[in-house]
């Protein structure tokens, strides 16, 4: 018989409720996660099908680690991604360091906008790479994921609800 790997071995997890502070103010478990978070570009985004399989692929945050409990994608609007999401608001995130043993996924809600104000905020020069006339892309959509609940996997397991 195989001895399970660590990756699959079954760990108890700590169950970490806690609920965002007054004011908008983050709680000490969001900062704490944020600084873990910090330099993880790269997801994996799922999203619910109009059959209701799910359905993921890759995603970058356009550079923007700096985690507050909302992510910021660009894409197409008549690409998979944005039909799904216009028919099904709820999404998944899961990130993974490459240095250090840390699984993150984040359970949310995303929303579509083509505004440009709005679009302009989050724009990286780098995504032109993919949308060549940048914000003037015929099509440009962004996609806002607020997260409802954040769990982790690492040195420490926890669990916000938002």
């Amino acid at each position: 018989m195989k001895a399970a790997s660590p990756l699959h071995e079954s760990r108890p997890t700590t169950r970490r409720t806690q609920p965002r502070s007054v004011a908008g103010m983050p709680n000490q478990k969001m900062t704490q996660l944020a600084r873990k978070m910090r330099g993880l570009d790269l997801c994996l985004m799922t999203t619910v099908t109009s059959y209701g399989r799910l359905a993921s692929r890759p995603m970058s945050n356009n550079g923007e680690v700096e985690y507050n409990g909302t992510s910021y994608f660009f894409t197409w609007a008549d690409s998979r991604t944005a039909r799904d999401i216009g028919k099904n608001k709820h999404v998944q995130l899961n990130f993974r360091a490459e240095k250090e043993f840390l699984f993150v996924a984040v359970q949310g809600e995303a929303t579509l906008t083509t505004d440009r104000d709005a679009m302009q905020e989050h724009w990286q020069e780098q995504l032109t790479q993919w949308f060549k006339e940048g914000l003037d892309t015929p099509g440009l959509t962004m996609i806002e994921v607020k997260a409802r609940r954040v769990n982790w996997w690492g040195e420490e397991d926890g669990e916000i609800e938002l």
